[in-house]
C-alpha cells in the first residue's frame, strides 16, 4: 500500500487496532467521456478536512472510533485485470473478518477486487448498488473490465439474485434487456422507497453498499465522469443511509468522484460528508 498524504479525517488508529479501515483504489480503466476518477481517493481525503468529525444528528463522532487510513493500493501497469488483481491481493493481505472496509474509488470497476476478497469469506453476502447507471454491459470499447461493465463483473463473483441495484436513470438497451432480478430504476420507483421495500430482505444478510456519486443529481455532485440529470439530493441519499442502519453492513465504498470537473469543490465535500454519516450510522454505536 502507498501511504496516504493527507489521510481522511479522524483516521489515526494503527492498522492492528482498527475496526474500520479506509483505503483507496485509484483505478481508472477504459473511459470514453470525462477522466479523473483515479484521483478520487485523494480528492475525498483533501475534501474531508472541510467537514467536522462530529454528526450532530447522530450525536456520534468519528474520533471515538478506531479508524485507520491504510493508503492506496499500488496498481502498477498492465491490463485493467492485472491492475485489479494487484488491488485484490493487497486487500486480501490486510482484511480480516469483522474488519469494516471503506474503499475510496476510483472508477466503479474498483469495487470488483473488494468483492473478490469478501465474497468467499462471507457466503451470504448481498450487495446494494446506489448508482445512476446499471454498469451491466458485458464489455465496453472492447474491454470487459471497465466502468460500464463493473456490476456485470461483480455478478461473475456474486450471483445476480444477491445484487440489488437502485437509482438507475440511464443505460444502454442491452443493460435493461439483461433483466437482472433486482433492478429498481428511478423512473419506476423512487430510490428511497425502493430501499425501504428491500429492508426485510437486506436486514437478513451481510450487506456491502457501493455508492456511485453520480446517484446524486449533478446540481449537487457535478464532479464525476458521467453525470446524469434527475438524481437524488444529498438529503435523500442520507435518508437511504439511515434506513439501512438495522442492516448488518460489512463494508462500503464511494466511487467516481472526479473533482477536476467541479471548481466549487462541493462534490468531494458532499461525498466526504456522506461517508462520515454512513460510517457513524452503521458502525458508530458498536
Amino acid at each position: 500500500m502507498k501511504p496516504a498524504d493527507p489521510r481522511f479525517i479522524a483516521c489515526r488508529a494503527p492498522h492492528p487496532d482498527a475496526r474500520i479501515v479506509l483505503f483507496g483504489i485509484p483505478f481508472e480503466g477504459t473511459v470514453n467521456l470525462r477522466t479523473g476518477a483515479d484521483h478520487g481517493p485523494r480528492d475525498l481525503r483533501v475534501a474531508s478536512d472541510s467537514i467536522e468529525t462530529y454528526s450532530p444528528f447522530l450525536e456520534r463522532d468519528l474520533d471515538d472510533l478506531g479508524i485507520a487510513d491504510l493508503g492506496d493500493c499500488e496498481l502498477g501497469t498492465g491490463s485493467p485485470r492485472a491492475q485489479l488483481d494487484r488491488a485484490r491481493d493487497e486487500i486480501r493481505a490486510f482484511w480480516r473478518p469483522r474488519l469494516r472496509p471503506v474503499m475510496l474509488g476510483g472508477d466503479h470497476t474498483a469495487t470488483l477486487p473488494v468483492i473478490e476478497v469478501l465474497a468467499p469469506a462471507i457466503p451470504e453476502l448481498r450487495i446494494l448498488q446506489l448508482d445512476a447507471h446499471p454498469d451491466l454491459r458485458e464489455e465496453f470499447l472492447g474491454e470487459r473490465y471497465n466502468y460500464a461493465s463493473a456490476m456485470a463483473r461483480v455478478m461473475d463473483v456474486v450471483a445476480p439474485e444477491r445484487v440489488y441495484q437502485v437509482g438507475m436513470r440511464t443505460g444502454a438497451r442491452e443493460e435493461y434487456r439483461r433483466k437482472t432480478p433486482h433492478l429498481y430504476p428511478a423512473h419506476a420507483v423512487h430510490p428511497v422507497e425502493a430501499v425501504r421495500s428491500l429492508l426485510p430482505e437486506l436486514r437478513r444478510h451481510p450487506l456491502y453498499v457501493t455508492i456511485d456519486v453520480d446517484v446524486l443529481d449533478p446540481s449537487e455532485a457535478p464532479g464525476t465522469g458521467a453525470p446524469e440529470p434527475c438524481g437524488l439530493t444529498a438529503s435523500e441519499l442520507i435518508a437511504i443511509i439511515r434506513l439501512l442502519e438495522p442492516c448488518p453492513i460489512v463494508g462500503t465504498d464511494l466511487m467516481e468522484v472526479a473533482q477536476a470537473f467541479d471548481a466549487s469543490g462541493r462534490t468531494a465535500i458532499t461525498a466526504s460528508w456522506i461517508l462520515r454519516e454512513a460510517i457513524l450510522t452503521w458502525w458508530g454505536a458498536c
